[in-house]
């Protein structure tokens, strides 16, 4: 368990907190609009929706302030809600990062001057599955999934700053992760997980296939992609 927790889901608060002085960078909303860079393509992972492993693109859209000349800014990612299925299929109005809610968060953070990425992330689990042990395996496993995803988001944003010119102007040494829903139950398990043993627990462990629920040969490492996982174990992907 890490013992230094730089990230944490309970940030928005703080963030949000209201002065009645002068107008404070990063505590107000000392900028009257955003600028947006739509659907940027952060990483590649295979999906599993379709019940088939595919390819799929991860994306976000950035918030920056609008007319900021400040470099080294504050990078927040911001990870959508959904039940870890898209948006209806979820038999709800949100699990996209173009929901109301989750554009007006990050429209107000950017307004106060951090730069914001609205992550998405890969959706599935099977909430049908009428045997236990499967279905919370589901679940654990696309918390899983989107725990990869975030970390290849931050991956992206380090690498940008190293080989790009830092074309966000961040700084990489300060980037909170945070988020609504089941977002946030990802980015707490970023603040807390780095090592597989702090999930192969007895309780999630499958009776019914014998397993831990989480393995990293058909899963993946924490900080792998499902290529690395076949040169490691020589395992195809499973689903759930």
């Amino acid at each position: 368990m890490k013992k230094n927790l730089l990230l944490t889901a309970a940030f928005c608060a703080s963030l949000f907190a209201n002065e009645t002085s002068a107008q404070t960078r990063y505590l107000d909303e000392v900028f009257t609009s955003v600028t947006v860079s739509s659907n940027v393509v952060y990483g590649n992972n295979k999906a599993v929706l379709t019940g088939v492993p595919a390819d799929t693109n991860l994306l976000m859209d950035v918030y920056e302030p609008a007319g900021d000349s400040l470099v080294n800014r504050p990078l927040i990612l911001y990870l959508v809600t959904g039940s870890f299925l898209p948006r209806y299929i979820n038999q709800s109005a949100t699990g996209s990062k173009t929901d109301s809610a989750t554009v007006e968060i990050c429209t107000r953070l950017a307004k106060q001057g951090y730069v914001v990425a609205a992550v998405d992330y890969r959706k599935g689990w099977n909430p049908a599955e009428t045997d236990t042990d499967n279905r919370t395996q589901s679940i654990l496993q696309a918390v899983y999934r989107g725990l990869q995803d975030a970390k290849t988001c931050v991956r992206y944003f380090r690498k940008d700053v190293a080989t790009n010119g830092n074309s966000y102007g961040i700084d990489y040494t300060k980037i909170a992760v945070g988020g609504q829903g089941s977002g946030g139950y990802i980015s707490l398990a970023y603040a807390s997980l780095d090592k597989l043993s702090e999930i192969q627990l007895q309780k999630f462990f499958n009776n019914t296939t014998n397993e831990y629920m989480v393995e990293p040969r058909y899963n993946g490492e924490l900080e792998w992609s499902w290529r690395q996982l076949w040169f490691k174990y020589k395992q195809p992907l499973r689903l759930f």
